[in-house]
């Protein structure tokens, strides 16, 4: 019987054997879920991870691969960089944003000032106030230091403070949603959240993380 040989292809894997590359994603997977969950916790990106996740991914990769060669360690460093920007994406949107939301949910000052807006809008200052705000516009004009507005300005704002201090939590969450979920401020949220999450401290431990994927990809521990 002749064999029939091929030259150039690429020796199939052995029945049942997994593929490095393929078990790797599945971890950088449930890394990203548990990232999120911990930064959610937190409130924090727990940067420091990054370096981790690439060492982490590095072992798989590095340990499954048989045998493990420089091209296991790009696939390692390639995919170590792809998970990190992901779970960068995901901890802001999953975890950091909501987190935000709830430091102004929490915060007297913040809401002291959505209710302040919020009465003003719906002219909804105790009577007298109200009238005195109907009545003399001057004194809505005025906002000199010291002068004739001033007075009427603490009173707006003493009542919009006592109005946040006995709001309800469905209250606050409700005007939060009216005057940051939306409007710009998210979108600018997200923004201003995803600029902190990559730090020059942030690029170190990521660049940490795919160097050491790149090493451990190759089988060097």
């Amino acid at each position: 019987m002749t064999t029939v040989r091929v030259y150039g292809g690429k020796p199939k894997s052995p029945p049942g054997e997994r593929s490095p590359l393929l078990a790797a994603v599945l971890v950088g997977g449930v890394v990203i879920i548990v990232w999120v969950l911990l930064a959610r916790m937190m409130h924090n990106d727990v940067g420091l991870a990054a370096w981790g996740v690439g060492g982490l991914l590095g072992i798989v990769i590095g340990q499954m691969a048989k045998p493990p060669t420089r091209a296991t360690g790009r696939q390692a460093a390639i995919l170590t960089a792809v998970t990190l920007l992901v779970a960068k994406l995901a901890v802001v949107v999953f975890a950091l944003q909501p987190a935000l939301r709830d430091e102004l949910l929490q915060n007297h000052d913040v809401t002291s000032t959505l209710f302040l807006i919020e009465m003003a809008r719906n002219h909804a200052f105790s009577p007298d106030l109200q009238h005195t705000i109907d009545t003399r516009p001057d004194l809505i004009r005025d906002s000199s230091f010291m002068g004739p507005g001033e007075e009427l300005r603490k009173q707006m704002v003493s009542e919009a403070s006592a109005r946040a201090q006995t709001a309800t939590h469905a209250e606050r969450d409700q005007l939060v949603n009216r005057y940051y979920d939306k409007t710009l401020l998210r979108k600018v949220g997200f923004w201003f959240v995803l600029i902190l999450a990559f730090t020059p401290l942030d690029l170190l431990w990521m660049g940490l993380g795919i160097a050491s994927a790149w090493k451990l990809g190759q089988g060097r521990l």
